[in-house]
């Protein structure tokens, strides 16, 4: 699920930042880390709009307490609860020119503007699920913290949360039959 609420953003932002400037590259935005495990540079973010997961959490206020999932011909199920995150996405301008890494951190800050939350949708094995954004900022010592982790010097960011993401895994656990009578004084 994680990797689509990625995606799905990565395209909807390369879409909309060509629409702003159709000029320059197609492929503005892509889902990398700025650096390679060796912790050389990573060629694929040069020039580039980064976008990062640097943390999940699991959002224990809306906690899922369903265990049991009908099917449509009437058997329950035994599932898992849910599994509701906020995903901690870092936008990063790695860009030669400073004043067009503004630009673009400007744009992503526009996209959200006009795409506060969207839709996925669910396949065989998980549910679908909706994503709201919200603005997510760091204090000087969090983001200290964050690019010593990531290994980097500073770059023009933005940082959003990505919640509620709800992850259940399809696969039912046990079937649990229907009550079809009750025996009551015995």
């Amino acid at each position: 699920m994680i990797h689509q609420v990625v995606s799905q953003l990565v395209d909807e932002l390369n879409a909309y930042l060509n629409l702003r400037s159709p000029a320059l590259t197609q492929d503005r935005v892509v889902a990398a880390s700025l650096l390679e495990p060796s912790g050389t540079p990573n060629p694929k973010a040069r020039d580039k709009v980064v976008l990062s997961v640097v943390n999940v959490e699991e959002n224990r206020i809306y906690r899922s307490l369903d265990k049991y999932q009908t099917r449509a011909d009437g058997i329950s199920e035994l599932v898992g609860p849910k599994v509701r995150l906020n995903i901690y996405l870092l936008f990063t301008a790695n860009l030669e020119k400073y004043d067009e890494a503004l630009k673009a951190i400007s744009g992503v800050i526009g996209f959200f503007q006009h795409r506060v939350a969207f839709s996925l949708p669910g396949n065989g094995t998980t549910e679908g699920s909706r994503v709201v954004f919200e603005l997510h900022s760091l204090t000087f010592e969090h983001q200290n913290h964050l690019w010593a982790s990531l290994g980097a010097k500073y770059m023009p960011s933005v940082m959003y949360k990505a919640g509620i993401v709800d992850i259940r895994d399809g696969q039912p656990l046990a079937e649990v039959a229907p009550v079809e009578e009750i025996a009551a004084g015995v």
